[in-house]
């Protein structure tokens, strides 16, 4: 008869503990993929949601820009100074993304008859009147609003729509600052009702004359996506050499910014095409790999887009 055995062997012992650790690291590593999933999502979520804040931010400056001005700049670094012309659908290389803006803030001046009209008459010496506006507080409106010496109505400039049509990069003097380029009209001076226009560039009467007051660029750089403004093209001030110019940090983690033209958006409308085009933005955040790094890797990016009607 076998004596009565009061305690498990070593050998059990070890057994029961290769089990329990085989047992114990299947549970860890599901309880490690549980988190993991969780932080991913959070950061999904999180990511998607900053780039459709930036999209919300930008999209009301393309609103008010003209679309025959929108252009890519700089491509591999801030200082390059070429212009490549209108942007390309399915051109993913970075660039800078720069456009003229119409100032809709001196047409919302307070008080009184608003500070711009497009509606004007183009008299002698290239003269414009508007006897429905007030210029004197257009002229309040963009001093209060820029940061350079000699922001002002008379450093200001118009785009006529009747202008001679010529290439993205010189219409609006977004190569370098090429004065005089037919895409604008520099204003020399102003008296409460009458803009007198630089004699470089002969403007047409009967159309609709929008006023200029600052260019616009974004770029993304290390990151970082910034809005540069309080640059004038026609005064041979650029995004990156302005030395008052106005930087906003919109974003981070943010790998590419693009945009471009659908053309077939209002392509046989006249009557719509001609106020604007409809343009794509879109933006992609940086995502995580596969140790919850941030990582540029297209494949883990967090893309958004948004279309966004350019109306001049």
């Amino acid at each position: 008869m076998n004596p009565k055995r009061s305690a498990f062997t070593m050998i059990e012992l070890l057994f029961v503990i290769v089990i329990l650790g085989i047992v114990g690291g299947f549970a860890l590593e599901a309880v490690r993929q549980y988190y993991e999933g969780i932080y991913r999502t959070q950061q999904y979520t999180q990511r998607a949601a900053e780039a459709d804040q930036i999209l919300e931010q930008i999209s009301k400056y393309f609103e008010n820009g003209i679309s025959s001005s929108i252009v890519n700049l700089d491509r591999a670094a801030v200082g390059e100074n070429v212009c490549y012309g209108p942007p390309v659908s399915g051109d993913n290389n970075d660039y800078t993304v720069a456009f003229i803006g119409v100032d809709e803030d001196s047409i919302r001046a307070i008080g009184g008859r608003p500070g711009w009209s497009e509606e004007t008459v183009l008299g002698a010496n290239n003269t414009l009147t508007a006897l429905d506006a007030n210029y004197t507080a257009a002229d309040a409106v963009i001093q209060a609003l820029s940061l350079n010496n000699g922001s002002d109505l008379a450093h200001s400039a118009i785009y006529d729509a009747g202008s001679v049509d010529l290439d993205a990069c010189n219409r609006f003097g977004l190569n370098g600052g090429v004065i005089g380029s037919g895409g604008y009209h520099r204003i020399t001076g102003f008296t409460a009702t009458t803009v007198n226009l630089n004699s470089e560039n002969n403007a047409t009467d009967g159309h609709r004359k929008y006023l200029l007051r600052t260019g616009y660029a974004f770029r993304v750089n290390n990151g970082d996506f910034t809005m540069y403004s309080n640059f004038r093209p026609w005064l041979n001030e650029r995004y990156n050499t302005a030395a008052n110019r106005k930087e906003n940090l919109l974003g981070q983690n943010v790998a590419h910014f693009y945009a471009d033209y659908n053309a077939t958006d209002f392509q046989n409308d006249s009557n719509v095409s001609d106020r604007g085009l409809v343009w794509r933005l879109k933006v992609c955040i940086r995502g995580l790999d596969g140790s919850l790094n941030d990582t540029d890797e297209s494949a883990s990016q967090i893309c958004r887009e948004r279309r966004v009607h350019v109306r001049y």
